[in-house]
């Protein structure tokens, strides 16, 4: 049985994380995997964070390709991401243009927990809480506004 527990994270905080085991991307295959990727981003455009992300289909697509190469890339996989999408990926930079609070990155991971189930009965249980535990913590890093102020992505979807 798979633990998918969520906890709060800090503005700013930085834990330490480990690696999902390589035998998640082992049974998934690289385009198993794909597949996970691409279920993963419908969940999120149907979401309450759905407004993180870019409307343009080709935009989305490369986001999917980079995403999904990045997150392979850290399950084990080859150093594609880095060839392919020129260098290392900085959560913190990448995602500090938006405002990211706890609450956005729970509903990101709520996401990620609705098609992780989804493949409980393909993939290792240990395998996919590897996976899990490494989002968990791996995604506090990115969180930097606090809970209670409204977001200019908020503000931006009430106009």
């Amino acid at each position: 049985m798979v633990d998918y527990k969520i906890t709060s994270a800090i503005m700013g905080e930085r834990p330490e994380f480990q690696l999902p085991n390589r035998g998640f991307l082992d049974t998934l295959k690289p385009d198993g995997f794909m597949k996970l990727i691409h279920r993963f981003y419908a969940e999120v455009l149907e979401s309450e964070i759905a407004h993180y992300f870019p409307d343009d289909e080709e935009e989305l697509e490369l986001i999917k390709k980079r995403n999904g190469s990045y997150f392979m890339m850290m399950c084990g996989g080859d150093d594609r991401y880095i060839s392919k999408f020129g260098g290392d990926f900085d959560q913190v930079k990448t995602h500090k243009p938006f405002s990211i609070p706890d609450k956005a990155r729970t509903e990101w991971l709520g996401c990620w927990e609705i098609v992780l189930r989804e493949i409980e009965n393909e993939v290792n249980h240990e395998d996919i809480q590897s996976y899990w535990n490494w989002l968990e913590v791996f995604s506090k890093h990115i969180v930097n506004y606090e809970n209670d102020r409204q977001t200019r992505e908020d503000i931006a979807k009430t106009k």
